[in-house]
């Protein structure tokens, strides 16, 4: 676990695993808050900022060496990255999604592990509006609940067919 420097009160999860007689690389994750929100034109100024990217968290990075895969090493660093994601250090609540961005042939690995693809990205709902995000282009998207209460509906918004995701903040019923 390292510090993160954007908010010093939510932690940024990196997990490298060695193999145990050579010492030799077999895979590695990284699960960190949405940095994105920081830029978010809808939240840029926002004192809500560091509520919303402490509440979705990103599996930045996953990778297995090729000789490891298929093993069961990328299934466990991301349970691994969830159950980090989805706590805090100080016992404090920690996010209630974690998403995925990642290449279209790994939609079914994902999908094995409880994620819902969403082609053209998140939306959470505010009190003040719709906040989107999505990938890049020629990427996928998949997102897991991490605790009750997470809802998650596809609904074309203006940024494409999004995946709502309700229940991350407390806003009123539609």
């Amino acid at each position: 676990m390292i510090d993160q420097s954007l908010d010093p009160e939510k932690p940024t999860y990196a997990r490298v695993v060695e193999e145990t007689s050579s010492g030799g690389l077999v895979g590695g994750v990284l699960a960190l808050p949405a940095t994105w929100a920081f830029t978010h034109s809808m939240l840029i100024g926002s004192p809500n900022v560091h509520i919303i990217a402490g509440l979705v968290s990103c599996l930045d990075s996953l990778a297995v060496v090729e000789q490891w895969r298929g093993q069961g090493v990328a299934r466990a660093l991301v349970a691994e990255a969830e159950k980090a994601a989805g706590s805090h250090q100080a016992g404090k609540l920690g996010a209630a999604v974690l998403y995925a961005t990642h290449e279209p042939e790994l939609t079914d690995f994902y999908a094995g592990l409880g994620f819902t693809l969403s082609p053209d990205g998140i939306g959470i709902p505010t009190p003040t509006g719709l906040i989107c995000h999505g990938p890049i282009k020629g990427f996928r998207f998949s997102v897991k609940p991490l605790r009750t209460g997470i809802q998650m509906e596809p609904m074309a918004t203006p940024y494409g067919r999004q995946l709502v995701v309700r229940g991350v903040l407390p806003v009123p019923a539609r």
